[in-house]
């Protein structure tokens, strides 16, 4: 079970992930209450083990600029939140991780038609805290490597692992003190509870 913590804002919150156990940290270079700058993003990649996959987030961003990014940051993935078509996803392939929300009509045609091998459903609430709909994830999962976001905590995700059977899992406002800044009890929570 893949763990990604994602909204990483600072090289203490990803130590503290890593030490954690998590697999992937994600920064989130759109607009966002856990917006990074490349140069921020670029400091703390450059203190990570090569281990780790580091996944920077963008929405709709001009392709070049994203992968501008990649080689800048070291980014392992690149996790598309945007109206992102087939062909932009192909041409970041194999390095590109589509993101599909849950509450957009025809969802399940939606991700069946893209054909990725592994995608991410969201509750689509930017870090709110929305549990995402678990109808949809259950039909979503039979479409390759599902990875779950939206409204995950380390009191919820065992059970929605149990129901869904995901790829993985994605949290952020989840296991925070406050946006953009994470609690290293509730990350260490929410992976034992994954594992």
């Amino acid at each position: 079970m893949v763990v990604k913590i994602c909204g990483i804002t600072n090289y203490r919150d990803a130590a503290d992930a890593i030490d954690c156990g998590a697999d992937a940290l994600g920064f989130i270079l759109a607009r966002s209450p856990r917006q990074v700058t490349l140069d921020e993003a670029q400091r703390i990649i450059r203190k990570l083990p090569a281990s780790v996959l580091k996944v920077g987030v963008f929405v709709n961003a001009p392709i070049e600029k994203v992968r501008s990014a990649m080689g800048l940051c070291g980014f392992t993935l690149v996790q598309l939140h945007g109206q992102e078509d087939r062909e932009y996803y192909r041409r970041l392939y194999p390095s590109a991780l589509k993101v599909f929300q849950d509450k957009v009509p025809g969802v399940l045609r939606s991700i069946k038609s893209y054909g990725a091998g592994i995608f991410m459903l969201d509750s689509g609430q930017g870090g709110a805290g929305r549990l995402v709909d678990l109808k949809i994830a259950r039909g979503a999962a039979k479409f390759g490597n599902m990875i779950l976001a939206g409204g995950l905590t380390p009191d919820n995700v065992a059970g929605v692992i149990r129901d869904v059977r995901p790829y993985g899992v994605d949290v952020s406002s989840g296991v925070e003190k406050k946006p953009g800044k994470k609690d290293k009890r509730k990350i260490a929570a929410f992976i034992d509870a994954v594992k």
